[in-house]
């Protein structure tokens, strides 16, 4: 019965669940979809940090992989003895007019694991991009388009593994391929941090709604204890945060540029920390207060410390720790890249990870979503991507509740006959941004061909981009504790009672 329930999930329609000897587990098949595809995302992320590994470009340096990833440019001028990332020397040979002829195989040893890593993640985002738009105004499990959302599984892993080939087959064309790779990386990244920033906002209001209830019913101070701790833990991670960025990324006479950033950090911080606990802002909104405002600060601190270390060096900007601060590689781990961009690579993805699976699990359910956006009292609904009236959603939680009671025996349960539990295009818009994300977290935010240095090209592009998502968290943080002031007929589903 097991193998006959895998083979329907893997080749048939039937969502997939988990094979366990007992009778009692019992899984509701939108949630086991979501993790399903969740793992299409570990996968990419797993397979991409593999890719970067130095060992992995010598052993197709002299490949047909190398003549499709590395097309050097003509004529393109670096120092005689250059190093990049991940590797040695190479050899190059300078002409009399000034035009240098790379080893082709060494630069692909160097540079290969990036090049990747833009061709997996965009191929995965491909087919992601064109799920969303199939499952446009799917309303029940009973459209026919929901069955390729929660079934066909080996299918679609053949059809993702196939896309990610052709897009290493695709010619590069100078570094047309890389330039629209970095372009729309940077753009959907930026959704993802806004989106994100979102996400922690709504995760710390219901942290201290859950909270705060707990001590209206056991009427024990010590929740109140209990939610002033992280918050005081998050406001002195941020803070010293602040100050070491100030000790290794200013210098004395220097870095305006850099202390105009991190006071603008501070000072914003300051602010939304001080309107959080307002009266007027309190009596609209109970649970808003400091663990929201701390969370806030902590994040856009962090966005900060990734700006500063993607700043490109040169050109009379030489502040202390930036990313190209010295020749690339001089100083370099197993992944080519020094200890600032491993450390904002590994803390990012992390966070993009927890942050994904909090959206698809909690936030892509429909009711979540007219939480975030508001909703007017008589909440009218939206038929675009497929939804249901908050009253709907808990009538149908109760009947699926029932329903798994009654039907214990069943390994996956359809809880979506009557009404999708989420937005089938909205989780896989996510999947696509986060993907994105991913692409440029692993890059560093790199275009991942040849600058005319002797290092990759760290861009100030995307030192503005994080910059400015940063300061947009902010605006996105004060929209909603001024929004229920400002818009009083409309429900935010904060602090209700």
């Amino acid at each position: 019965m097991c193998c006959l329930e895998l083979l329907c999930c893997c080749l048939g329609p039937k969502a997939c669940g988990i094979c366990c000897p007992g009778d009692n587990i019992n899984a509701k098949s939108s949630i086991t979809t979501r993790f399903m595809y969740i793992a299409f995302l570990v996968f990419v992320v797993i397979v991409s940090s593999i890719l970067l590994a130095p060992s992995i470009g010598t052993a197709v340096e002299h490949s047909f992989l190398c003549k499709l990833n590395i097309d050097l440019p003509e004529a393109t001028i670096i120092p005689e003895s250059a190093t990049l990332p991940g590797g040695p020397t190479f050899t190059t040979t300078v002409l009399p007019d000034n035009v240098t002829v790379y080893d082709e195989s060494a630069v692909c040893r160097i540079i290969f694991g990036y090049t990747s890593v833009y061709r997996i993640c965009m191929g995965t985002a491909s087919f992601f991009f064109v799920m969303m738009l199939m499952m446009l105004c799917v309303f029940s499990s009973r459209d026919p388009r929901a069955y390729i959302q929660n079934g066909f599984w080996c299918i679609k892993w053949t059809i993702v593994i196939a896309i990610v080939i052709a897009f290493f087959f695709i010619p590069r064309h100078g570094l047309v391929f890389s330039q629209v790779s970095l372009v729309i990386g940077m753009i959907g990244a930026f959704i993802f941090i806004i989106l994100q920033v979102v996400f922690l906002i709504d995760f710390a209001h219901n942290w201290a709604e859950s909270w705060l209830d707990k001590q209206k019913e056991t009427e024990n101070n010590l929740w109140y204890v209990a939610l002033l701790i992280p918050t005081i833990i998050f406001y002195l991670i941020a803070l010293v945060g602040i100050i070491l960025l100030f000790v290794f990324f200013v210098r004395p006479g220097g870095c305006g540029l850099n202390i105009f950033f991190l006071c603008s950090i501070f000072i914003l911080s300051v602010a939304v920390s001080i309107i959080a606990i307002l009266p007027p802002v309190q009596n609209a909104q109970p649970t808003s207060g400091l663990l929201q405002a701390s969370i806030v600060a902590l994040y856009t601190t962090y966005l900060t410390y990734s700006a500063l270390s993607n700043e490109p060096y040169g050109e009379g900007y030489d502040c202390p720790l930036s990313s190209s601060n010295s020749t690339v590689g001089q100083v370099s781990n197993a992944f080519g890249k020094d200890t600032n961009e491993v450390v904002s690579s590994v803390i990012g993805i992390l966070v993009m990870l927890v942050t994904v699976v909090y959206a698809c699990v909690y936030l892509s359910n429909n009711k979540q979503l007219q939480k975030l956006r508001g909703n007017h009292k008589d909440e009218s609904e939206s038929a675009l991507l497929g939804g249901y009236s908050s009253h709907e959603a808990q009538e149908i939680d109760d009947k699926d509740t029932d329903t798994d009671v009654k039907e214990s025996k069943m390994k996956v349960t359809d809880d979506e006959t009557e009404h999708v539990t989420y937005s089938y295009s909205f989780f896989h818009f996510m999947m696509v941004i986060s993907i994105l994300f991913v692409m440029m977290q692993l890059t560093n935010w790199y275009n991942p061909g040849i600058a005319e240095s002797d290092r990759f090209q760290n861009t100030w592009a995307s030192v503005w981009i994080k910059m400015s998502s940063a300061w947009l968290c902010f605006v996105v943080y004060l929209w909603t504790l001024l929004a229920p002031l400002i818009l009083r007929n409309r429900d935010f589903g904060y602090g209700a009672d």
